[in-house]
């Protein structure tokens, strides 16, 4: 269901992106619209490489704090597919990828997916990254490992290896 979905989805925004490139195309000429598309594309990957520096500041600092970086991290997913969405020539992917570049929308977009449920998000419960006694999922940690067993052996199926000896 979620791959038919996505399909509908990519070929309607490929029919609308076709629309409304002929239809700018047609309104002011041919060379203005491709340097249109370029100046959009130079543009966005500029301020791509800026919000991309404030998200990952953002991340190292959650993670300094012992906190989960969720949001962050599905914003930088948010980035990753702004930036795809710059480069390829359009204006509508133009448009969604500037939309996800201002940190307010990119931030509404985040909350919407992880509240739909479209990203797993788990939060850290005790000391988060650091070495405490819980792990992520809030158990105590073992130090000791009940499985391991100590002793020794001596190798009886070849004569002539030589225990060893201490």
């Amino acid at each position: 269901m979620w791959f038919r979905n996505f399909f509908l989805l990519f070929i309607v925004l490929a029919v609308a992106e076709i629309y409304v490139l002929l239809s700018v195309g047609s309104l002011i000429g041919a060379l203005p619209t491709i340097g249109l598309i370029l100046l959009t594309g130079i543009i966005g990957v500029g301020m791509l490489k800026q919000q991309g520096f404030s998200v990952f500041a953002r991340l190292q600092e959650k993670m300094r704090q012992g906190q989960a970086p969720a949001q962050e991290m599905v914003e930088g997913v948010l980035l990753i597919i702004a930036g795809a969405f710059l480069v390829t020539p359009g204006f509508v992917t133009d448009t969604i990828g500037f939309l996800w570049l201002i940190p307010q929308t990119r931030e509404y977009f985040a909350k919407l997916l992880i509240s739909k449920g479209m990203f797993k998000v788990q939060s850290m419960h005790g000391g988060g990254f650091t070495g405490s006694g819980n792990d992520p999922f809030g158990q105590q940690r073992s130090y000791q490992d009940d499985n391991t067993v100590d002793g020794e052996y001596e190798r009886t199926d070849d004569k002539e290896h030589k225990r060893l000896e201490e």
